[in-house]
């Protein structure tokens, strides 16, 4: 799909790309060469030869960063097959205070799932997220990443060389709603007690671990926030397929991820989720505490 669109070039949105591919103009190798035919106008198809040719030194050279700038925001989606191992699917879980700091950050890319836990590990997630320059999220433009970058600075966060986000892709598919109620159209449904489970239990989860140090309220949330993270490989590569079908593309569609290999490891990092310290502080205070009153 990158290779077929023309909105890198300006002046050119969607209508004008269909009638360039109705035209037999579907892909940068088929736009006619200077003298060989007009595509759009003389001056108009002088600017495209350039950018295709911009567009194709970047994509030998695997400058995602250079493509996404070309891309409009809305046609990111098409960078995906080519950047797919390059990928890192994630989600976070904040308090839920005026301030939201995160509390969980689940990770899912071609390496397995990576979890960082406030007071454990969260502030390793900078460098982890660095290493991975295409980040797909749901809804994430708008409150992971800014979330994050708040809690951490702009200074240190990092800033990926491409941002899809599935909000707003799924959208224009007509595939609207939340990732739960997408996940259960395209087939993805979560396992029976984590159905239901929303935002604020997250929240009252986490406070939970916080107040008295209940480490099986922590698993329960990270594990929730695990599928939130893996569950958006599979709806990326649905919706790529069905951004594909949408503008009847014949381009190979992709295999659709399935996530029986990742849940070994879900009910591995959760059990391996054992108290720390603190936590064991936490729950001699409350006990103490309790024998107290």
């Amino acid at each position: 799909m990158l290779q077929r669109t023309f909105q890198h070039i300006p002046g050119v949105g969607p209508w004008r790309e269909k009638d360039l591919w109705s035209r037999g103009i579907r892909t940068w190798d088929d736009f006619p060469e200077a003298g060989q035919g007009v595509a759009l106008n003389r001056k108009s198809d002088d600017v495209a030869r350039a950018r295709i040719a911009e567009s194709k030194d970047a994509l030998a050279r695997r400058d995602l960063r250079k493509l996404a700038e070309l891309l409009p925001s809305r046609e990111h989606w098409r960078l995906y097959p080519e950047f797919q191992d390059d990928a890192v699917y994630f989600d976070i879980e904040t308090d839920g205070r005026e301030a939201q700091a995160p509390t969980v950050v689940s990770l899912f890319d071609s390496k397995g799932l990576h979890v960082f836990i406030q007071g454990r590990n969260l502030d390793a997630l900078p460098e982890a997220m660095a290493a991975r320059r295409l980040w797909v999220t749901f809804n994430g433009s708008c409150f992971d990443v800014p979330v994050l970058r708040d809690y951490f600075g702009p200074g240190r966060f990092p800033v990926p060389d491409a941002h899809i986000d599935l909000r707003f892709v799924t959208r224009r598919l007509g595939m609207g709603g939340g990732l739960k109620e997408i996940e259960g159209k395209i087939g993805a449904e979560r396992p029976p007690h984590m159905k239901g489970v929303n935002g604020y239990d997250a929240v009252l989860l986490w406070r939970a671990y916080q107040r008295r140090g209940d480490v099986e309220a922590l698993r329960f949330l990270v594990e929730y926030n695990l599928y939130d993270a893996f569950q958006l490989r599979t709806l990326m590569d649905v919706a790529y397929n069905r951004g594909a079908d949408e503008l009847n593309q014949d381009v190979t569609r992709l295999p659709v991820f399935e996530r029986g290999d990742v849940l070994y490891d879900v009910s591995r990092i959760i059990l391996e989720l054992g108290p720390t310290e603190r936590d064991l502080e936490t729950l001699a205070r409350v006990r103490a505490m309790e024998q107290d009153g």
